[in-house]
């Protein structure tokens, strides 16, 4: 996967959030409607943030869409024929000269701007019905509401691409849309509240800050108001306060690691390159819920993903506790949790317990004061401070840089006639000389920044894996404590939202060539 420096530094320090999590419940009957109206919303804000990996994954749930379903896709400008998809070579697959090139001449910010960056027309697996745009939005979900008259059948809105954090509000974040535009939770709710109420609702959003669209579950969208009425469920990538994986622009899939891929490859069986995976049928009833999916990514997705779940919020609204109320509920016996949990959650409490090397009954306990104690540690860190690995490749880089554009002065100007020339011959000279000492040193450090980067970025799969075992074992506890209280009202109303969560959405996949 391609490494971004700014995004895993960015991670660090929002592990403290412990506000969301999976839902928790039993076993309870699902149903499966047959006819389904499917909205499939991708793309990034502009050209240098539109990457492949979202294209690709509006292709694959398109691949995965019930033959019967109703489907509209919006994605970039659409216009099919536009070249509005980023995708980038791997500087180190590309030949010797080229990759010093790639790596000597320009910086690593140069490199972040333009990732070797070339563009290509979106592969969408069909049709694109519209541009990623509010206007075209809300024109969608406007007709979906004219024409449903007194049909039930289900609508599935999939939203993938980027997110941006509201700074007056994080409760109330925004999706990115094409020519730099946002929809916010608020934006969603209205459209989704002018439905008619007997149209059951499920949403994926896999963008980062994503998490904040759980507020759905309360009226207009705001989390000081009660839970709407409607069938509503939602599952998210990455909680409110964090980024999330997925938006890379090269184009090899199978390295692809994120909530798109584990939970839709769990819920139809088959990953993006139409491979079969393992069931997730945890609780042996013949199908795949979508809290079975949830369960399944919560234990497999190996990437800095922390998701979040409409019943999450709707637990941690009702019964709010944290700080030392927090930890003292996390004291729980690790037996007691999983005897609470439903198959689902027992199998993710136990990988994710097994793959940290958590043992013993005070596992969750001591997990929640390991957390603690990191993002302490990284609170004193310098967010934005160099490593050493970091400083070195940036030195040896621009003396390196210095010297060819001394030999190659036209390389000063990109936007030259000369410059293509130029970089001709200083790709030749650089393939000539590739050990030389200048050049030898800079591949070995571009290799040991590319390994200090991948150390990082495991790091922090770590400490996310870590927080989402103690968040799954906190809405374990708190559903409960729920069910175990008198608030007939709420818990009426939370059953009815782990039967929503619990809908199988999609059937199994047959598979597909690719």
């Amino acid at each position: 996967m391609q490494f971004d420096s700014a995004r895993l530094r960015a991670f660090a320090p929002l592990l403290t959030a412990l506000s969301l999590a999976p839902l928790a419940a039993p076993a309870l009957p699902r149903k499966q409607d047959a006819s389904l109206r499917v909205v499939l919303v991708g793309s990034g804000p502009d050209l240098d943030y539109n990457q492949v990996a979202i294209e690709s994954n509006v292709r694959y749930l398109n691949r995965l869409l019930p033959s019967d379903s109703s489907r509209t896709i919006l994605f970039a400008d659409g216009n099919v024929q536009s070249k509005t998809v980023l995708y980038e070579d791997d500087p180190r697959q590309l030949p010797v000269g080229e990759y010093l090139f790639e790596i000597a001449v320009k910086s690593r910010n140069e490199r972040d701007k333009d990732l070797h960056g070339q563009y290509k027309a979106p592969n969408l697996g069909s049709r694109c019905d519209g541009a990623n745009t509010p206007p075209t939005l809300r024109k969608v979900l406007d007709g979906i509401g004219a024409e449903a008259g007194t049909k039930t059948s289900p609508l599935f809105l999939y939203f993938t691409g980027h997110g941006s954090i509201n700074p007056r509000s994080i409760d109330n974040n925004a999706y990115d849309m094409w020519g730099d535009k946002k929809f916010s939770v608020t934006d969603l709710a209205s459209k989704l509240e002018s439905l008619p109420p007997q149209i059951p609702v499920t949403l994926v959003m896999v963008q980062c800050h994503s998490g904040a669209f759980a507020n759905l579950i309360f009226k207009g969208g705001n989390p000081d108001n009660e839970a709407t009425d409607r069938d509503f469920a939602g599952f998210f990538a990455a909680i409110k306060e964090n980024v999330a994986a997925g938006c890379t622009s090269e184009l090899n899939e199978d390295d692809y690691r994120d909530f798109t891929s584990y939970f839709f490859a769990a819920l139809t069986g088959r990953d993006r390159l139409g491979r079969k995976v393992p069931s997730a049928d945890y609780n042996k009833d013949g199908r795949i819920g979508m809290d079975e999916a949830y369960c399944y990514t919560l234990a497999n997705d190996r990437s800095i993903d922390v998701p979040v779940s409409t019943s999450d919020v709707f637990l941690r609204k009702y019964l709010p506790i944290t700080g030392d109320a927090e930890g003292k509920l996390l004291e729980a016996k690790y037996r007691d949790v999983q005897s609470w949990a439903t198959p689902a959650q027992k199998y993710a409490l136990d990988h994710l317990s097994k793959e940290a090397r958590y043992g013993g009954e005070d596992r969750i306990k001591r997990a929640y004061s390991e957390m603690r104690l990191g993002v302490a540690q990284n609170q004193r860190r310098s967010e934005f401070r160099r490593s050493p690995v970091e400083r070195d490749y940036d030195t040896l880089q621009q003396d390196v840089k210095r010297t060819l554009l001394g030999r190659f002065p036209e390389l000063n100007d990109p936007k030259s006639e000369d410059y293509s020339v130029a970089k001709k011959a200083a790709i030749a000279f650089l393939t000539q000389h590739r050990d030389d000492g200048p050049y030898k040193e800079i591949r070995a450090a571009y290799s040991a920044l590319s390994k200090s980067f991948s150390e990082s970025e495991s790091k922090q799969i770590e400490d996310a894996h870590r927080l989402r075992l103690i968040r799954l074992a906190k809405s374990v506890l708190l559903a409960h404590r729920l069910r175990e209280s008198r608030d007939e009202k709420t818990k009426t109303r939370y059953e009815k939202l782990v039967v929503s969560e619990g809908r199988t959405l999609l059937p199994p996949s047959s598979g597909w060539k690719n």
